[in-house]
Order: C-alpha cells, then sequence, then structure tokens
C-alpha cells in the first residue's frame, strides 16, 4: 500500500522536506502588492534578469474598469519593481495574461489592457516604451509567439466574473450558446484572426448526450496550445442548476486551424487544471474512474489515462511541468489550516517532495474570487518556481521565488 500524502510530509529527512520548514522569503515587497496571475507561463525573460508583474493597491475586492493594476518589471536580484505600463483589464486569477514574447523574449511583453469599451492585447517593449495594438484579448500564446489564443472576455465576465474584467460587455447575453462566438485564433504579427471553434459548435456535440445542457449558459476558458504550437486544448463549461450550482465542464482539443475537434475529457468528469507536456501528452486534473479528483497524464485522443502520484497528488492543484518534462510542481490547498502548499513530483522517480509552504491568514485568500492561489511557474532553466503568495511579514500579495535546485 502506498503512504498517504499527510504521511510523507510527516517524514524528516531523505527526498522530502519537513512539513515546518518556512515559506520561502517574497521577491517584491509591500506596501503595494506584486502579483503575476495564472499558472504554467514563464515570467523570466530570457536572460532571467527581470520578472514581469502587476502591481496594485488592493487585493480587498475585483477591480473595477477604472482601476488599473501598473505593468512592470522586477529585478530577480534585488526585487525592485519598475513600471512600463498600466492596464485596466486584469484580474486577481489571471492578472493580465502577461506573456514574454517568444519572438523578443528579452525586452518584450504582450498584456491585455482596455480601449473604449474593447478588450485588447498590447505588444510593448520594455526598453524603449515603443507600443503595438493588437485587436482581440489574448487568453494563450503559441511557443514561437505567431499565434494567439483569444475568447471573449465580457462573457467570461457574465459567465464566471473571477477570470473576467469587471464592466466588459457579452455580445450575445440571450443566447446560451451562440455560434459566433467561442475560440479565435489571432496572428500576432498582422493582428488578423478568425472563429476557429464556436461554441454552438461544441454544444450541438454534446447536447445528444447531454440534453440537460439545452439551456444552459455556456462559454469557453484555459486556451492552451501544445508544445509545437499546432493544436491547442480548452475547457467548455457551464454552471448546473441553483441550488446546487456547481461549474461542470468538458475538455476539447482541436487543430490551430479548427479542425479535428476532439472531446478528450468527458463533460461530467469535472476537468479543472491542465498542462501540455509535450505535442501529444496532457497533464489534467479530473474524476478519472471514482468521485475523487485525480493528476491524470493522457495522449490526445487516446484512452491511455493514467493516474500519477497517487497518495502525494491529492485535489485539484495547479501542475506545470519543468523545461525537462519530467519534474511536475503543483500547488495544494491545505483547508482549515489556511495554508497552501508548493509541491514538486518526478514523473521518472515517482517520488515527490514539499517544497514550501504558505500561510494564507483569511478564508478570503483560500477561496473564493479573492483568493490567492500559488499558481506555479518555472524559469526557463527549471531550477526555481516563481509563486503568487501572502508576505509573512505584512500579508500583502507577493512574488515569491522557490529554488528547486
Amino acid at each position: 500500500m502506498h503512504p498517504t500524502r499527510r504521511q510523507l510530509l510527516a517524514l524528516s529527512g531523505g527526498f522530502l522536506q519537513h512539513p515546518a520548514s518556512p515559506a520561502a522569503p517574497a521577491l517584491t515587497h509591500g506596501p503595494r502588492h506584486h502579483f503575476f496571475g495564472y499558472y504554467g507561463i514563464c515570467p523570466w525573460n530570457q536572460s532571467g534578469r527581470w520578472l514581469v508583474c502587476l502591481e496594485s493597491e488592493f487585493q480587498d475586492h475585483l477591480p473595477r474598469p477604472e482601476e488599473a493594476a501598473a505593468v512592470g518589471v522586477v529585478d530577480a536580484r534585488t526585487g525592485e519593481f519598475r513600471q512600463v505600463a498600466q492596464t485596466r483589464a486584469w484580474n486577481f486569477q489571471q492578472g493580465a495574461m502577461l506573456h514574454w514574447n517568444p519572438r523578443r523574449p528579452e525586452t518584450e511583453i504582450l498584456f491585455n489592457d482596455r480601449k473604449g469599451d474593447d478588450i485588447i492585447s498590447v505588444v510593448l517593449n520594455v526598453e524603449t516604451g515603443r507600443r503595438r495594438e493588437l485587436p482581440r484579448a489574448i487568453n494563450g500564446i503559441s511557443r514561437d509567439g505567431r499565434y494567439g489564443l483569444c475568447l471573449t472576455y465580457g462573457r467570461l465576465t457574465r459567465l464566471r466574473p473571477v477570470v473576467g474584467y469587471v464592466g466588459t460587455r457579452d455580445p450575445n447575453p440571450e443566447s446560451p450558446h451562440p455560434d459566433n462566438d467561442g475560440v479565435f485564433v489571432m496572428d500576432l504579427v498582422t493582428g488578423r484572426s478568425r472563429l476557429v471553434v464556436s461554441i454552438g459548435e461544441v454544444y450541438r456535440r454534446l447536447v445528444k448526450r447531454h440534453p440537460e445542457l439545452q439551456d444552459r449558459h455556456m462559454w469557453f476558458n484555459h486556451t492552451v496550445f501544445n508544445t509545437g504550437g499546432s493544436r491547442f486544448f480548452f475547457l467548455a463549461r457551464c454552471w448546473t442548476p441553483e441550488p446546487a450550482r456547481r461549474l461542470e465542464s468538458a475538455m476539447f482539443t482541436a487543430g490551430r486551424d479548427g479542425s479535428d475537434l476532439r472531446e478528450v475529457i468527458l463533460f461530467g468528469k469535472g476537468v479543472s487544471h491542465f498542462e501540455w507536456r509535450n505535442q501529444r501528452e496532457i497533464l489534467a486534473t479530473f474524476r478519472l474512474h471514482d468521485a475523487r479528483m485525480k493528476l491524470v497524464l493522457f495522449t490526445d485522443g487516446e484512452a491511455d489515462h493514467r493516474a500519477i502520484g497517487e497518495g502525494f497528488l491529492t485535489g485539484d492543484g495547479h501542475p506545470t511541468f519543468a523545461p525537462d518534462g519530467d519534474r511536475i510542481a503543483v500547488d495544494h490547498n491545505e483547508g482549515v489550516r489556511l495554508e497552501k502548499h508548493l509541491l514538486l513530483f518526478s514523473l521518472k522517480s515517482g517520488q515527490g517532495r514539499l517544497l514550501a509552504r504558505f500561510p494564507m491568514r483569511e478564508q478570503r485568500f483560500q477561496s473564493g474570487d479573492l483568493r490567492c492561489d500559488l499558481h506555479p511557474r518555472w524559469d526557463r532553466t527549471g531550477t526555481a518556481v516563481c509563486v503568487d503568495a501572502l508576505d509573512s511579514r505584512d500579508g500583502t500579495r507577493q512574488l515569491h521565488v522557490v529554488n528547486c535546485g
């Protein structure tokens, strides 16, 4: 019988770090809050000298349309923040979808912003200030920097506010499953875009087995390209009716042009978090055979599901692969203890360890729309992980860097 994660964490010495170990020190500092947002995206530039992040004066409410966050770079050695822009399209869960531009990874960043009533994306040189605007908001980009995956943030705001931008408009507020909205692919050089998978198309596939979806409003979220940029996955989501009101999802993959659409995790399995390991393998949390959430590795389009780290990787954390494709960093809620743990697991060895513990102080930072998920993000060398967490000194939300060597 495999020992449980709690039993493993009770061990001292060896491969496992003792659970009483302190949280990693914050890189940035208050009184303002500094955070990156989502997981699986590298916040370091090519040389590792700078990390990109947002700076906010508050963390006690969802940002209103007029409340801007500063966009800036953080010195990886000193933690000092330098503002280079600002944005009014941001939230605490996903930030402003910040990315270093893979075409110019030393000096150029991408992020979402508002322009009038529209949500756009911006390409900015952090050294010269040169700014270029793109007509759609990004939700993910290919690793070569040529293509962006785009969603309508007004629909996200209406149906899932925690990952939307307050004050944005859904162009189809009365339509449960519109044919003119879904995943758009945008050329990040020319700005041209087209709808490649519509909500209506996915709905018509699902409703054959799930007639209960007929009146439920569906939306897409969490679009991620595979490592080669040839395919992407996304979640099709809806709420179950009141009073239960539970979030249910299916995961689909498709070619970059929307072809070969596949339902790779069935609707109703609770798929929640995810990562591409390479061009074909996907890691995701969902209910594989029973009611328990597991971390499962499988091949796109194949039924070769394999639960990993059983007894250690429990629950529904945010998994992300190191550049070596072996080690996985994942966060985990510790429930009534108001803590989040950063865990490391190796597929090759089958072993895991606790990297750091982070007190959350209040329940609102443990769960809910204002929660402070660690959202682990590897550096480019696979030696460190950056997380968003509360500073143990003053409770501000700050970047923390954990050495994984």
